[in-house]
């Protein structure tokens, strides 16, 4: 199962940064080309479902993200699943001196056969990754040193 993560530390506070990435509807903000959803109702909470319009590889997917695991402000975490594979989205934060420190992770794994494939999408996904926590801090405010 390929797991992806990235760290950084930004200059908004526990709570806002929480609010602001458990929310997919701000996806179009920190992930280039992709849409959120909301389409069970408020407030944000365990079983929420998120409709995420994206794309990989320059193909455009559609998937629905559950909220699987809700304990703000500290972790977050939602599932896709497809006939594929399954994708979990596990956001960490913790605050610190600076700001919030923010781990993103991303968690793959692939039902049989296609286990393979997790071989040729790591690049791609390494690379997707270190964008998206770029536009993260960018977003949630670098961190002034």
């Amino acid at each position: 199962m390929p797991n992806f993560s990235r760290t950084v530390t930004v200059s908004s506070d526990i709570d806002s940064a929480f609010g602001f990435l458990s929310d997919f509807r701000n996806l179009e903000k920190w992930a280039e080309g992709d849409e959120g959803e909301l389409v069970t109702k408020e407030p944000l909470r365990q079983g929420s479902v998120f409709k995420v319009k994206t794309h990989f590889n320059n193909k455009p997917r559609e998937y629905n993200y559950e909220i699987i695991e809700w304990g703000p402000p500290l972790r977050v975490s939602l599932q896709a699943s497809t006939s594929i594979f399954t994708i979990i989205d596990t956001i960490f934060l913790s605050a610190n001196s600076k700001g919030t420190e923010v781990t993103y992770s991303v968690d793959i794994k692939y039902n049989f056969p296609f286990f393979v494939l997790g071989i040729f999408i790591g690049p791609i996904f390494n690379k997707l990754m270190d964008k998206q926590i770029k536009n993260l801090e960018a977003v949630l405010g670098p961190v002034q040193d």
